[in-house]
């Protein structure tokens, strides 16, 4: 049992045993949604539980063997020798969520969110201005639906004055 996917897994398992745990307290009917506030932390719970459970039995599948230089493919070869150093946009794919989660609650998930999506889709390497900008909006949009139509889930409104602002946005959405 030396096999860090193995037990990779198995503490994926653990985990989500205990989340599925702790939310069957309130998995209680509710008068305005009948499935209960815990339906989707439930329903993504049961994909991680089969996520893990395919890992698991996978690892227990006979693997093919191949040759080593079968294994490596080319393009690692033509890699370049400075790959593996730390960049200004690997820190960043790190803290422009954090930013984006404090300044969501400051400042309101329908203010800050579209913002958040073009700028971290620019860094993830998108630089045509039109493809960000569909990309943008169009899953914003798409959040936005979800969120507020599909599963009927307040999202950060803001403080102040950004309060208003969201609401007022969020009038004309519905």
């Amino acid at each position: 049992m030396k096999d860090r996917v193995t037990w990779e897994a198995l503490a994926w398992c653990v985990l989500i045993l205990g989340a599925y745990a702790l939310s069957l307290d309130f998995d209680k009917p509710l008068p305005y949604y009948p499935p209960g506030a815990a339906f989707w932390p439930h329903i993504v719970q049961f994909g991680m539980a089969i996520a893990a459970i395919v890992l698991l039995v996978s690892r227990f599948l006979p693997q093919t063997a191949g040759d080593e230089a079968a294994e490596t493919p080319e393009y690692i070869e033509e890699a370049p020798e400075d790959l593996a150093g730390i960049t200004w946009r690997t820190i960043a794919v790190f803290l422009i969520p954090l930013i984006w989660a404090y300044t969501m609650h400051q400042m309101g998930f329908l203010l800050v969110t579209p913002f958040f999506l073009i700028g971290f889709t620019w860094l993830m390497g998108v630089t045509r201005w039109r493809t960000l900008l569909a990309f943008g909006f169009g899953f914003y949009l798409l959040l936005v639906v979800v969120f507020y139509k599909l599963i009927f889930t307040p999202l950060p409104m803001g403080a102040g004055f950004f309060h208003t602002i969201n609401a007022e946005i969020l009038a004309v959405l519905q």
